[in-house]
């Protein structure tokens, strides 16, 4: 039976998502910071005056994601470490494609071999006349993954979610023993609502014959970052950075 390397390229809006848990005091350490250091000038007086705590997300964003000298200064002074927001992934770290809200996102999945497009999923409605067939990809089976839970972060912590998303391509290796059948190829679908993320149907992977595939980034453009949310038990919902319960 012939064997066949065939490489399946996803294009669209490549996303990540890391949820974990700090320690309580570097969360209220964190929300003293930004507070102390924000631009009142740059906030509008009604929305001030509504929540006078308010923090713009482009300002928590500057901090967790790119400031790691005051970030390490911070958990230091509270005895823990910080090694970067990736690092806060001690729930989870999904990967895959976002912007989905009722409803699969925009991206396209390119069958190729060698180098060579053999065939192509897209999500409109494909032209008569194409150099190799082209399917609409609502012919492809979804299979909805079990809904995450709220994290339980360990006494005296609180967890946190965070994550970007970028126009991108990645590629899913698969190696068959005869031909490519389309029925196989399946589209693995979460919710990721419970980690404090609007994405209700986050493409969180690929399976072919029943066998979850394995893929990887190999082009991104410049990443946008996800708001930072945290979770408050006491007032059951995902709050913002600057919040306190």
């Amino acid at each position: 039976m012939d064997i066949n390397d065939i490489q399946i390229k996803v294009s669209g809006y490549v996303s990540e998502v890391f949820c974990g848990e700090i320690p309580v005091g570097c969360k209220h350490a964190f929300t003293r910071r930004i507070l102390r250091t924000r631009n009142k000038a740059e906030i509008p007086p009604w929305l001030l005056k509504r929540c006078p705590d308010y923090v713009s997300p482009e300002t928590i964003k500057r901090f967790w994601y790119g400031d790691d000298g005051t970030m390490k200064d911070l958990f230091s002074e509270q005895g823990a470490h910080w090694e970067g927001y990736r690092a806060v992934n001690h729930f989870h770290q999904v990967l895959g494609f976002g912007s989905g809200k009722e409803g699969i996102g925009l991206f396209e999945i390119v069958l190729e071999k060698k180098g060579k497009a053999l065939l192509e999923f897209v999500p409109f409605d494909p032209p008569m006349e194409t150099p190799h067939p082209l399917h609409k990809m609502d012919i492809l089976r979804q299979c909805r993954l079990p809904d995450f839970c709220i994290p339980e972060a360990q006494d005296g912590h609180v967890a946190v979610t965070a994550g970007y998303w970028a126009k991108g391509t990645m590629i899913f290796p698969l190696r068959l023993a005869g031909s490519f059948r389309k029925e196989a190829l399946e589209i693995l679908v979460a919710d990721l609502s419970a980690l404090g993320v609007g994405e209700d149907c986050f493409v969180a992977g690929l399976r072919y014959g029943g066998r979850d595939l394995k893929g990887k980034i190999i082009r991104e453009t410049e990443r946008e970052m996800y708001q930072v949310v945290w979770y408050s038990h006491k007032r059951e919902r995902w709050l913002d950075m600057y919040e306190m319960e």
